[in-house]
């Protein structure tokens, strides 16, 4: 689980990752729900026009958004656009249950085992699927596409970081390899790389060129390219035709949430070598546009920038007899997703019916702002609250002037009214809570210590600065300090972002009330990020500024404690703060190994404790996803870590049967 670059999120959650939890009963005895988390308000939209309207006669939905996909290759793809598109089209061995992130159901493995050690994973693969062009899966295949996925060493690489590679060695050699593997190649093929010993980088670079070619070339009727596989010291061991065992690293509980995330989907072997094969740390470009699918879904066209259009898979191997609902074949025939160039040109082309949904992910969906307009349009469903699981916040760069001062950080905490900004900016479609794991879905590790949020108290921000010896002007023209240096930030976020844009001129204004010039920078998302790419120390990197971060998969641990608190990922990986705290830096990464919940818990109360003096973010909530279609379509299912449609059990209703829908609807309009 390395540095990802960029997150899904297209305002960059950068780089992260969540673990999908199973927790048993033991779970739900340790937890503590969280104090005061808000529910969104009702809103009240304009009265509408009762009309009728029927579902369109060419069997299509037409879904509005504004951000296109960043890529379309599983092992690439990093951005929530690009989500619904894969889900709907690739397949993985487990697949989310419905709505819920924390339970899964067989896909391309009809069962699984698991060691009792947590070590050793084998997957048994259904016979009979394939992809649309008839090229059969199997554990030859898996083997393939996670092993490319690894020594890509792209996003999704990142994903099986100390679990299937060493992400130690991976980040001193600029080479990812799955554990074992060279081992093996040397042993089969009779390869010499050089001493690891002496010269590590050269072993490194050398073994996954070697995997790299045998994955370009790939050949399952080759004898020596099966007794790879067949190895049985590596990351992935192939145990018969359709049985694949992974061995891990480290004993990790939740490893059906790693594989359940676009970076394990399975693609084909021989459709990948005819259009690039593979490159070490390089991309595939065709299959950025190009897709082989095996899902629902195939990829019917995409015009870059404009449109994607997703037809049913007529030759879908689970189209007679889906294994489970996850599985369905496709109900309506065309999925259109067209990408406007607003907010404004969305909801126009979703009230004159050019449009028949809005898609429910971050930054698609236009913001709360917009929700008056959009709920004066007649016959709509509204579905929501859906709660993301990630975290929008405050970063202070902890290794750089004035932001390395506690007393500063601890004072801006004070100065921030989330409760105004949650309920003005977001109309209550945020839930305010106390970092860095957010309060939903429910878990076991937010807030063990019940610590209660900063509150908002600006003489207690204005006391703590003055006793610092900064010069603050107060907005009656009162001067504290006349003699101290004067303190000036500068506030950077994604000026492409309405919600960013408004809550950062609400930070500024919290900010002045203490006597503290804030100086905006709008910049957009590449900006941004270049920046972030730069050392802590550098004038360069953004000293102070505002971000949100969405999962991977639903282990709140990994996914938020530990990367965005460890210092081994510091900057774009995860920890934008560069927060470096030696206990919390032990604690997090001994937690995310161990599978005994009860001592998880206690040591993100420790966790918790130590973040919480320090002060590295300011924890401003967690952003809820709602999305819109009208009445007439059905079977809408929003689950957070698809971040989008899933477009599969979607159906439009003719007016016999009965209108099912998975998700919760949050209002209706006439």
């Amino acid at each position: 689980m390395p540095g990802r670059g960029i997150s899904k999120s297209v305002s960059i959650a950068i780089a992260v990752v969540i673990i999908v939890i199973i927790i048993g009963v033991m779970a739900y005895v340790l937890y503590k729900p969280p104090s005061k988390v808000s529910k969104p308000p009702t809103v009240t939209p304009t009265p509408p026009t009762t009309t009728t309207v029927a579902p369109p006669s060419n069997n299509t939905l037409v879904v509005a958004e504004t951000t296109p996909p960043d890529s379309l290759d599983p092992a690439i793809a990093a951005y929530t656009q690009d989500m619904e598109i894969l889900y709907s089209c690739y397949q993985t061995l487990v697949i989310f249950k419905g709505t819920d992130p924390s339970s899964f159901l067989p896909a391309l493995a009809y069962n699984w085992t698991v060691s009792n050690n947590d070590l050793n994973w084998t997957f048994y693969i259904k016979q009979g699927a394939y992809f649309q062009n008839g090229d059969q899966i199997n554990a030859t295949t898996v083997w393939f596409s996670i092993y490319r996925s690894i020594v890509m060493n792209q996003f999704g690489a990142f994903n099986f970081l100390d679990l299937m590679y060493n992400g130690t060695v991976a980040s001193i050699t600029g080479y990812a390899t799955p554990w074992g593997v060279c081992h093996a190649m040397e042993e089969v093929f009779g390869l010499q790389f050089p001493n690891p010993q002496t010269n590590l980088t050269g072993y490194e670079e050398e073994c996954a060129y070697a995997l790299a070619n045998v994955l370009s070339n790939f050949n399952v009727h080759n004898q020596s390219i099966v007794e790879l596989m067949e190895y049985p010291d590596q990351a992935a061991v192939v145990k018969g035709p359709y049985e694949i065992q992974f061995n891990l690293m480290a004993p990790y509980y939740d490893f059906l949430g790693v594989m359940s995330g676009s970076w394990a989907m399975i693609v084909d072997p021989t459709f990948v070598d005819q259009n690039g094969g593979v490159q070490p740390d390089q991309t595939t470009s065709y299959l950025s546009t190009h897709m082989l699918c095996s899902g629902p879904y195939i990829l019917a066209q995409y015009i870059p920038g404009e449109e994607i259009v997703l037809t049913a898979n007529p030759n879908y191997w689970a189209a007679k007899n889906p294994p489970n609902f996850m599985l369905t074949p496709a109900h309506i025939k065309n999925i259109v997703i067209k990408y406007y160039t607003s907010f404004d040109e969305e909801i126009l082309a979703l009230k004159t019916g050019a449009a028949q949904a809005l898609d429910p992910s971050p930054h698609e969906t236009p913001p709360p702002i917009y929700l008056s307009s959009i709920l004066s349009i007649p016959n709509l469903v509204m579905y929501g609250p859906v709660w993301s699981g990630g975290d929008v916040f405050l970063v202070f760069d902890t290794q750089r002037y004035p932001y390395n001062l506690t007393v500063v950080r601890e004072a801006f905490a004070y100065a921030i009214n989330t409760t105004q900004i949650i309920d003005t900016v977001l109309k209550g479609f945020g839930a305010p809570y106390v970092g860095p794991i957010p309060p939903y879905p429910s878990n076991p590790y937010y807030n063990p210590g019940n610590l209660p949020p900063y509150p908002y108290d600006p003489n207690k921000a204005i006391g703590l600065l003055a006793s610092a010896g900064f010069q603050l002007t107060l907005p009656n023209g009162t001067v504290i300090n006349p003699n101290g240096k004067p303190l000036a930030v500068h506030l950077w976020y994604i000026s492409t972002d309405l919600t960013f844009t408004q809550e950062a001129q609400m930070v500024q204004q919290m900010l002045s009330n203490i006597g503290v010039q804030v100086i905006l920078e709008g910049v957009p998302v590449s900006y941004l990020v270049s920046a972030m790419e730069n050392p802590p120390t550098s004038p360069q990197y953004p000293g102070f500024f505002l971000l949100d971060w969405y999962p991977d998969w639903w282990d709140p641990v990994a996914q938020e404690a530990w990367f965005i608190l460890n210092v081994d990922f510091g900057g774009i990986a995860g920890n934008e703060a560069w927060y470096n705290n030696s206990l919390v830096n032990t604690l997090t990464t001994e937690a995310v190994f161990t599978t005994n919940i009860t001592q998880r818990v206690e040591m993100m109360k420790q966790v918790y404790a130590q973040v919480y003096k320090d002060v590295p973010y300011i924890w401003l909530y967690e952003p809820a996803f709602y999305g819109f279609t009208y009445k007439y379509v059905c079977g809408v299912l929003i689950n957070p870590l698809i971040t989008g449609f899933y477009y599969p059990t979607m159906y439009f209703y003719n007016g016999t049967g009965t209108c099912v829908n998975y998700s919760p609807i949050y209002t209706t309009t006439g």
